[in-house]
C-alpha cells in the first residue's frame, strides 16, 4: 500500500543518515553560532510569544534530532520530542539534549486527549500522507492550541491573476496550467507529495471542529532577496505559512501579545 510505503520511506531516510551526517546533524543543536544552526532556529522565535508568562508542557512533531525540544526546554518548559523514527532523538537524549522522546506516527498518536498544553511542528506538515487526519490528532492531544510553522503555501489562495487564468484554461483542457504552474505538484527526496496549505482550509477546518479562533502569520524561508522583495511589495505572495489553531480561547492579553508580534487573529463563529 503506497501509504505504509510513505511511512516505511521517511522512516528509513532518518535512519539511513551516515554515522557522520547524523553527528552532524545532532551538532547542529550544540553549536549555536553555526548558520545551519541558525537557518534551523530562527523559525522558532515565533514561539517566543507563547512562552513568557509560565511553564507549559509541549509535544514536538516530526522533531527528528530534537531541535525544537531543545529551543523549548532552554526556554523553561516542559518538552517531549517526536518523530516517525527516534534513530537521531535517542542520541539527543543520550547527549543530554533533551529530557523525554517518543517514537511517534502523527496520525496515531499514542497520548490520551489532553495530555499536552501546546503541540507544534516545524516545516513537517507538508510531510504527512494524510495531513488533515494528523490535525484532528495533534488538536486532540493538546489542551490550549497546536502551532504549525513554516508550511509552503498554496500559491493559488494568494495570487488571483493565477486562478483567473486557471479557470479560463481549464475550459480548454485542465492540464495546460501545468505549464505555467510548475510546480502544482511538488514531490521531495522521499518521494512523498508536498502538501501546501491556505489560511482559507485551516479557517474552514477550525470552524467544522468548533474551535473559537485561529492565527496566521506568514513569511519567507530560504529565499533569495529577490524574492524577498517581490514578496514585499506584495508582488508575489511570502513563501510560507505559520498558522495556530486553539483548541480553547486563550486569554486577551496573549491576543494582543501574538497582534504586536504581526500574527493575524481571526474570531471564528460558534463558540
Amino acid at each position: 500500500m503506497l501509504l505504509n510505503e510513505n511511512y516505511t520511506n521517511q522512516e528509513n531516510h532518518i535512519i539511513g543518515l551516515s554515522i557522520k551526517e547524523r553527528s552532524h546533524r545532532l551538532a547542529h543543536i550544540k553549536d549555536k553560532n553555526s548558520d545551519i544552526y541558525k537557518i534551523t532556529v530562527e523559525p522558532l522565535k515565533f514561539l517566543d510569544v507563547f512562552l513568557k508568562k509560565e511553564e507549559n508542557n509541549w509535544l514536538t512533531i516530526g522533531d527528528y534530532n530534537g531541535v525544537e525540544a531543545n529551543y523549548l526546554l532552554q526556554r523553561n518548559q516542559k518538552a517531549t520530542a517526536s518523530d516517525i523514527s527516534d534513530a537521531l532523538l535517542k542520541e539527543a537524549y543520550k547527549d543530554n539534549l533533551i529530557t523525554d522522546y517518543s517514537k511517534q506516527n502523527a496520525e496515531h498518536l499514542s497520548f490520551d486527549d489532553d495530555t499536552f498544553d501546546y503541540v507544534m511542528c516545524k516545516e513537517t506538515y507538508h510531510h504527512f500522507p494524510r495531513p488533515y487526519m494528523a490535525m484532528y490528532e495533534m488538536i486532540r492531544v493538546c489542551k490550549k492550541a497546536i502551532i504549525v510553522i513554516g508550511e509552503p503555501i498554496d500559491i493559488l489562495s494568494k495570487m488571483a491573476l493565477l486562478v483567473f487564468i486557471k479557470n479560463i484554461l481549464d475550459k480548454i483542457d485542465p492540464v495546460l496550467i501545468n505549464s505555467l504552474w510548475k510546480n502544482r505538484f511538488s514531490f521531495e527526496e522521499v518521494g512523498n507529495y508536498v502538501y501546501k496549505v491556505s489560511e482559507r482550509e485551516i479557517e474552514k477546518l477550525a470552524v467544522g471542529m468548533g474551535l473559537p479562533l485561529v492565527g496566521f502569520k506568514s513569511h519567507n524561508i530560504n529565499t533569495g532577496q529577490l524574492y524577498n522583495l517581490l514578496s514585499k511589495l506584495r508582488m508575489i505572495p511570502k513563501s510560507a505559512l505559520t498558522f495556530v489553531i486553539f483548541k480553547r480561547k486563550p486569554s486577551p492579553q496573549l491576543v494582543r501579545e501574538m497582534r504586536r508580534d504581526n500574527f493575524k487573529i481571526l474570531d471564528l463563529p460558534g463558540k
